[in-house]
């Protein structure tokens, strides 16, 4: 997958549109939309049909994050031994299944099974399909496909929760279950046409070739850095509501919609930074626009103010992972690209857990403000960890340090 064009001239280029990286872009969108037409209204499905409490309900939801959390670096290593598309048509598979399960699932029995099961198609599709896209992309444009790839998970989440409400109050829960399977379908059949690419292994070229044990150094910087990172996004999904009800602030959810559409449009038009500046400076950037939107949340006291943090930490998320990924790819050997993701993406929802777990402490005993604070400090702490280390880590041989 070469280079065509004047990578200057920031025009779009067939070595990062290929075939199979629009197949899979399309993939990924249906894939991610069969998920979130569902998960909105799992909550209300456990209640309503299932009878759960509200601790049941996030114990619960907690099933399909620690299934998917636990399972990745094992996922990641068996993306190495068989390849990467088995994977991905696993994780297809499963959501075509666990989608419909829900519907005679109507017992807090049963229910744990399904988000187990379909857990475990979370970790398979989305550590294999990072990895494969990595593998695949071209040098020099490394961040510029993580960031264009990685858009596809935004594009469902803006436009699969709106249709799954819809559906359930016109149609019913079994309606927006067969939806989501439907949507993992078309999902599958896109995935099967993608064809896998055995890409060389640059380092293996070196005189003495790189694995992933000896870059294990690399991989818990990148790990921390994105960890840091993430909690933000675990702390808004957890309390943005209640600190917004709390403060007698409206239309909170537009902050989702504000910075998800913001997000989007960065990684589209401006993917290439972290070729362009380097995956230190936008990794680093990335994480301390995220601790500054959550110091300004700590202070939003009406819509205008949220709106400003919603910027912001559209701003600090669209590059934060395609600058990191991209670094693990610059120095991961092409054929553990599954493990180093495994690994990368089990830190990656480590974080938002995390980030909902430590708030919940703070805001009892501090509030709200502090307790966004907190999270704003977790994530400074990560840059400056991050900055600080990364010349020495990723300086060891290898590939070029993008930095």
């Amino acid at each position: 997958m070469g280079i065509e064009g004047d990578e200057r001239k920031g025009v779009v280029e067939p070595g990062v549109l290929t075939r199979d990286f629009v197949l899979l872009f399309v993939a990924s969108c249906f894939f991610i939309g069969s998920l979130y037409l569902v998960l909105p209204i799992l909550p209300l499905y456990m209640k309503d049909i299932a009878g759960a409490t509200t601790t049941q309900v996030g114990l619960l939801i907690g099933a399909l994050t620690v299934s998917s959390f636990l399972l990745r670096p094992y996922v990641g290593r068996k993306a190495d031994t068989f390849g990467m598309k088995p994977l991905l048509i696993i994780g297809a598979a499963d959501f075509i299944i666990a989608s419909l399960l829900y519907i005679w699932s109507k017992s807090l029995l049963s229910l744990p099974f399904v988000l187990v099961f379909q857990g475990i198609g979370i970790a398979c599709y989305h550590t294999t399909s990072l990895a494969f896209v990595g593998g695949a992309a071209p040098e020099s444009r490394r961040g510029q496909s993580m960031a264009w790839f990685q858009s596809s998970f935004n594009v469902g989440i803006m436009f699969a929760p709106f249709l799954g409400e819809y559906l359930m109050d016109r149609f019913g829960y079994t309606t927006v279950f067969v939806t989501a399977s439907i949507s993992a379908a078309v999902s599958l059949l896109m995935i099967l046409t993608v064809r896998e690419h055995k890409v060389p292994d640059v380092l293996g070229e070196a005189p003495i070739r790189r694995g992933v044990k000896d870059i294990r150094g690399l991989i818990v910087l990148v790990s921390i850095a994105v960890f840091a990172g993430t909690a933000t996004l675990g702390s808004l999904e957890a309390f943005l509501a209640l600190f917004a009800e709390a403060e007698g602030i409206g239309r909170f959810a537009l902050f989702f919609t504000i910075s998800a559409g913001f997000l989007l449009t960065l990684r589209l038009l401006a993917g290439s930074l972290p070729d362009r500046l380097g995956r230190r400076l936008t990794g680093t950037g990335a994480l301390v626009t995220l601790a500054v939107s959550m110091v300004v949340l700590a202070f939003v006291k009406n819509f205008a103010g949220l709106c400003v943090a919603a910027v912001l930490w559209g701003a600090g998320f669209a590059f934060l992972s395609p600058s990191l990924s991209a670094l693990l790819i610059d120095h991961a050997p092409a054929d553990e690209l599954g493990s180093a993701f495994g690994i990368y993406t089990a830190a990656f929802e480590g974080g938002i857990a995390f980030g909902a777990i430590a708030m919940g402490p703070v805001v009892s005993w501090l509030g709200f403000r502090y307790a966004f604070l907190f999270i704003g400090c977790v994530s400074l702490i990560g840059a400056v960890f991050f900055a600080s280390l990364f010349p020495r880590l990723a300086g060891k041989g290898g590939p070029p340090q993008h930095g």
